[in-house]
C-alpha cells in the first residue's frame, strides 16, 4: 500500500519521470478540471503537491480528455489539445514551454480522438489532419525542449488510410 495523494481525481494522467511517478490533472468529485499534479517519491512514500502544474491548459468542456503526455529523453512533453500545441514541462519552474503546433486535429474531438505517445527517443501523434475527413495520419517527431517548432515526419507506412472513430479509448505502441 502507498500513502494516497493529496487530492482525489479522475480521468487523470501518469508517467514516470526523473524517479518519480506522476499524476497530472483530472477532475475532482464535482467534476470540476484540476490544474495540480502531484509526484509520489518511492523512497518516502509521499506524494508532492505541484500547484497549478496545468495552470495554462485551456479547458473547454467538462468532458475533455484527460491530458495527452509523454516523456522522451527524461522530458515530459503535453499535446495541448484545446490549441494542438506541443509543450515541453520545466521541473525546475512548473512552466510549460510552446514548442509549436501538431499536425493533428486534436481540439476538434477535445483530445478523445487523438494518441499521444513516446516510442524510444521519438514522439508519436495518431490522429486526423486538419480538414474534415477522418483518415488515419500518424506523425514522428525527435523532440528538442530548446527548438521553438518540431519537425514532425508523416509516416505514411502506418495506418495507411484507415478510418478513425471519433474517439481513441485507448492507444497502446509495441514495437521489437
Amino acid at each position: 500500500m502507498i500513502n494516497g495523494m493529496h487530492k482525489a481525481r479522475k480521468f487523470s494522467s501518469g508517467c514516470f519521470l526523473r524517479g518519480k511517478f506522476y499524476v497530472l490533472g483530472g477532475r475532482d468529485e464535482n467534476d470540476k478540471h484540476l490544474t495540480c499534479g502531484e509526484s509520489y517519491d518511492e523512497t518516502t512514500n509521499s506524494w508532492e503537491l505541484i500547484p497549478d502544474m496545468l495552470k495554462d491548459m485551456t479547458f473547454i468542456i467538462p468532458s475533455q480528455s484527460p491530458p495527452l503526455i509523454a516523456v522522451v529523453d527524461d522530458n515530459l512533453y503535453m499535446l495541448e489539445t484545446s490549441l494542438n500545441e506541443l509543450r515541453v514541462y520545466d521541473i525546475n519552474t512548473n512552466i510549460w514551454k510552446k514548442l509549436g503546433v501538431v499536425p493533428v486535429s486534436a481540439n476538434t474531438t477535445f483530445g478523445w480522438g487523438t494518441a499521444f505517445k513516446s516510442m524510444g527517443d521519438r514522439l508519436l501523434v495518431v490522429g486526423t489532419s486538419h480538414s474534415w475527413h477522418r483518415k488515419a495520419i500518424v506523425y514522428s517527431c525527435r523532440p528538442s525542449p530548446d527548438v521553438e517548432e518540431q519537425h514532425w515526419e508523416e509516416l505514411k507506412y502506418w495506418c495507411t488510410g484507415a478510418e478513425l472513430p471519433p474517439f481513441i479509448h485507448n492507444c497502446c505502441l509495441m514495437f521489437a
